[in-house]
């Protein structure tokens, strides 16, 4: 009875990040908006402080065009897909020491896969 109750409980577990991964699109713009939205634009070639965000998932990172991208950044060679833009929104100062991101990060890992769930759609 134990092995099962353990079975079904490493069942859950394992499932976790499967569940967690489906971010709300229309949340992670309304985040966006409010926390990303003042350095970065989700407009194509629209570069504010940060780099525009447009077509941000899938792309190798320091490659928006037309933007000056810290040392950190250029030689990272990340592409971003979920799992990078998870480590990237918890902390990029952890991700990437030295980079120029203000953005401290984002600790509520629903709200980071809302804004990963957003940054798709801007493709």
């Amino acid at each position: 009875m134990k092995y099962a109750q353990l079975l079904a409980a490493s069942a859950l577990l394992l499932a976790a990040p499967l569940a967690l991964a489906q971010g709300d699109a229309t949340q992670g713009k309304a985040l966006f908006t409010a926390q990303c939205g003042f350095c970065h634009s989700p407009e194509a070639g629209k570069n504010l402080m940060g780099p525009s965000l447009h077509g941000v998932f899938g792309r190798a990172s320091a490659q928006a065009p037309a933007f000056s991208y810290s040392a950190a950044l250029q030689g990272a060679k990340l592409q971003w897909n979920e799992a990078n833009l998870d480590k990237w929104l918890t902390s990029p100062a952890t991700l990437l020491p030295g980079n120029m991101m203000m953005f401290p990060g984002q600790a509520d890992a629903q709200n980071r896969q809302h804004l990963i769930a957003y940054l798709k759609t801007l493709n």
